[in-house]
């Protein structure tokens, strides 16, 4: 048996922020994209559990039910192993993807999203999108105590562009956004992710952050301003606005440095000043923000696109571009005797 899954990652999270429990409410419009995360589950020759295999950061080992998931190489995947144990015998997990680790493009949600529906298949069942969402939200959030958004998981789980509606922290309404196809060429045509520089790494000034929202309130004008910004870049990519939608992505951007200034760095700064010289329609510093991590730029037109890259890889030699194109659909599983 042999068992592969597919989920995408996602980017312009417009709104991100207000999909937290100190926001208590909220509205996300995102992206999801490919490249995602692929996840192979097949039975091996082997000793007895799981020989856990991570190609993109040169790692493996191997995993039992004695081993507690915080004490793992990678406790995200073995945080998965312990939800959905495997049969008894010897199998291979391997988890890949061509974003690298630290991108702010939802990545650990889409490893934990495709692992859990790998596995559920192994075991013969499958949830669907919204159950998976939320076992991989409460995975993180609650086996592994970390901070985390809802977002993410039902990008990953749900995939299509979507407005992800929070009436009370962690209940989620998706709402599936209608593109034209003509809007979906020209966000393929036109978007891009610049990688900048370094994984991201910010968790002290996201402490920061997490603690001054959490005393000011979830009316706190700040919340209100991402939330507008989620709304209305629903709208305009529903309407094929993209002019309209590039603001949006500018404003949420600028809504963003509200919180912290440091949730904009340097380089991003720095590769916003080579996108509007470009005039891009828009630039949105994915995820929360802060060093390191990826800016999506959406082009004038796919020309200006590759001037604009040709522009940064010069200026700025360790941002890095990534093609991406929109999934559709969110995590897929399939299977094959071997």
């Amino acid at each position: 048996m042999v068992i592969t899954s597919s989920a995408p990652t996602r980017i312009c999270d417009l709104g991100g922020w207000t999909d937290t429990w100190f926001a208590r409410y909220g509205v996300v419009c995102s992206l999801p994209v490919w490249p995602g995360v692929d996840v192979t589950v097949r039975a091996v020759d082997a000793i007895p559990g799981v020989h856990v295999r991570l190609p993109n950061v040169s790692r493996a080992w191997h995993w039992t039910g004695a081993l507690a998931a915080t004490a793992s190489p990678d406790p995200l995947v073995a945080a998965c192993l312990e939800e959905r144990p495997v049969p008894a015998g010897a199998w291979q997990l391997e988890v890949q993807s061509q974003v690298p680790p630290g991108a702010s493009m939802g990545t650990s949600a889409s490893v934990c999203v495709a692992v859990l529906a790998a596995l559920d298949r192994v075991r013969g069942v499958s949830l669907d999108r919204a159950s998976l969402a939320r076992r991989a939200h409460a995975i993180e959030t609650e086996r592994l105590q970390q901070q985390c958004g809802i977002q993410d998981q039902w990008a990953a789980a749900a995939g299509g562009p979507m407005r992800l509606t929070m009436p009370a922290y962690p209940e989620a309404k998706e709402t599936r956004l209608a593109l034209s196809q003509a809007t979906c060429r020209a966000l393929t045509s036109q978007l891009v992710v610049l990688l900048l520089g370094r994984g991201h790494q910010s968790s002290a000034v996201h402490a920061e952050v997490v603690a001054a929202l959490r005393d000011a309130g979830a009316d706190d004008p700040r919340l209100q301003a991402l939330r507008r910004c989620a709304g209305d870049g629903a709208k305009a990519l529903v309407d094929g606005d993209l002019v309209r939608y590039g603001e949006v992505l500018v404003r949420n951007t600028a809504a963003q440095a509200t919180l912290h200034p440091s949730l904009i760095s340097g380089e991003a700064r720095r590769v916003i000043a080579i996108a509007a010289a470009h005039d891009a329609l828009g630039w949105k510093v994915n995820g929360a923000g802060g060093d390191g991590g990826s800016l999506a730029v959406l082009a004038a037109s796919p020309e200006s696109r590759s001037q604009l890259i040709a522009d940064v890889r010069s200026r700025c030699p360790s941002t890095t571009s990534l093609d991406v194109t929109l999934a559709r659909h969110g995590v897929v599983v399939h299977e094959a005797a071997h």
